[in-house]
């Protein structure tokens, strides 16, 4: 992958690491986490990847963009993400669950693809932050990992109704 990366500069990669990139080691995938664009972990994983401290958010985020990353994501489950840049840090609450969660499967995937998704069609990263967790947040609710994926239309009329407090804050 990385050798076609370097025939292909003008690509963009986005990352989600899974179990075997996970167990591959940082050294071994080294160039990869180099010339990520975006960087999408959970907490759990960002701890692994970078060596660093779970309770220090900004160590993690700081460990992560090291690796050469320019936008990390490190998502927290029910306590929502966090996002960095070259310029801002964000914590993103979660969109409100209209029930409790039926069932987890895919709420990661569904909130890495739809962030990904929201800054290619151009929204900047307080935007794509607020598409994510309503995706991930309609996954849930449903059995399975694709039952409730949202179009964007339907994203954009739940985050209309999404209450006040619902936004990207600096941190």
């Amino acid at each position: 992958m990385s050798e076609w990366l370097k025939a292909n500069p003008d690509v963009k990669l986005a990352f989600q690491p899974g179990t075997f990139q996970l167990e591959a080691g940082v050294e071994r995938l080294r160039e990869l986490y180099a010339r990520t664009e975006v960087l999408i972990l959970n907490r759990e994983e960002a701890v692994t990847v970078s060596g660093g401290n779970y309770d220090d958010v900004h160590g993690l985020l700081d460990k992560l963009h090291a690796l050469g990353p320019k936008t990390v994501i490190v998502t927290d489950g029910p306590a929502g993400a966090y996002a960095s840049d070259a310029e801002s840090r964000f914590k993103m609450p979660p969109y409100p669950d209209p029930a409790p969660p039926f069932e987890r499967t895919g709420a990661g995937d569904a909130f890495a693809s739809t962030l990904v998704a929201a800054l290619i069609t151009g929204n900047n990263l307080e935007g794509a932050l607020q598409w994510a967790p309503i995706n991930s947040m309609n996954v849930v609710q449903h059995t399975g990992a694709q039952a409730g994926l949202l179009d964007e239309h339907k994203i954009s009329e739940l985050l209309k109704k999404a209450p006040e407090w619902y936004k990207a804050e600096k941190f």
